[in-house]
């Protein structure tokens, strides 16, 4: 059963349970072209009140009759599923909702904890579908706390200090791309939207297929030509035949030492013995990244 982790929240789905579309902050999975489960979510100051989230949502979606519902009122194993969640510290309130042609369940849940609120909802059609939703309601979890912050997509997997906002990202044939920033500063986090500003850029890439892209070249050639966060010529590539690192700063002069707006830069490529694709690390950033971090970073991501 495949995990999926993104931006602090996470779940297990079934097999056969795909994101078919994806945001900073939401994420809906499909089964063989067909909804199957939706979850949005955001991080709120002060009080939750699952009574205002649930008139807003009967707002936005004036076509479809939603209600929320006393615990007693829902399938017992949903109820088992909400039991545990209200344990592992989440706050719950379930709703049930119908339209003319679908009908489905879901639940609005407050983390105190770290101020995640999330709304996720399943589609119903049969029995089958009530447990399947329960399951997966159980899997819900909150990784927003940690110091660390897992991220689990399409197939890849890495885990990066909690300092880094997650930025842009495109997953296209070929090419995955799930870029992060860590501002210069804590303060500069809540007035400036995520790679703005002076600070550090985290990016993970996979290429595929390494058999075509690395044909008529080295690892290296293909990091110099091809890569887009690859180092300038003047900084030595450290080149082990299927892995390339670098570290150095890519852009300085006196008046960027001056100011402190001198270019770091750090990278690892290399090509898993498990799959045929191009793995790639890169930081780059007016804030250096510790060498310790960094490998702790590159050792982390991998193919799940």
């Amino acid at each position: 059963m495949p995990e999926y982790i993104w931006n602090g929240v996470g779940l297990t789905a079934p097999d056969g349970w795909e994101p078919s579309a994806l945001e900073r902050d939401g994420l809906l999975l499909e089964q063989e072209g067909q909804p199957v489960c939706e979850l949005k979510w955001k991080t709120v100051q002060g009080t939750f009140s699952f009574e205002k989230h649930l008139k807003r949502l009967t707002k936005q979606h004036k076509s479809v009759n939603i209600h929320g519902v006393e615990a007693t009122e829902t399938p017992l194993p949903w109820q088992e599923s909400a039991t545990k969640l209200g344990e592992s510290g989440l706050r719950l309130h379930s709703f049930i909702w119908r339209t003319p042609s679908h009908k489905g369940i879901g639940a609005a849940l407050h983390n105190p904890a770290t101020g995640l609120a999330l709304l996720v909802q399943f589609f119903i059609d049969t029995e089958d579908d009530e447990h399947l939703a329960a399951e997966v309601l159980a899997t819900l979890r909150d990784y927003s706390g940690g110091k660390t912050i897992p991220w689990a997509m399409f197939g890849l997997a890495a885990r990066l200090p909690k300092a880094f906002l997650l930025d842009t990202f495109s997953f296209k044939p070929g090419h995955y791309l799930i870029k992060f920033w860590q501002p210069k500063s804590a303060k500069q986090a809540g007035k400036l939207p995520a790679g703005k500003g002076p600070g550090l850029s985290l990016t993970f890439e996979r290429f595929a297929p390494a058999s075509v892209l690395l044909k008529k070249m080295t690892l290296a050639t293909w990091v110099q030509s091809t890569l887009e966060t690859a180092p300038p010529e003047d900084i030595t590539l450290e080149d082990n035949s299927n892995s390339v690192a670098w570290l150095g700063i890519a852009k300085t002069s006196l008046l960027r030492r001056t100011l402190r707006r001198e270019v770091y830069t750090a990278g690892q490529v290399w090509t898993p013995e498990t799959a045929n694709a191009v793995m790639a690390v890169s930081a780059t950033g007016t804030l250096p990244i510790s060498e310790e971090i960094f490998t702790s970073v590159c050792e982390s991501y991998e193919l799940a």
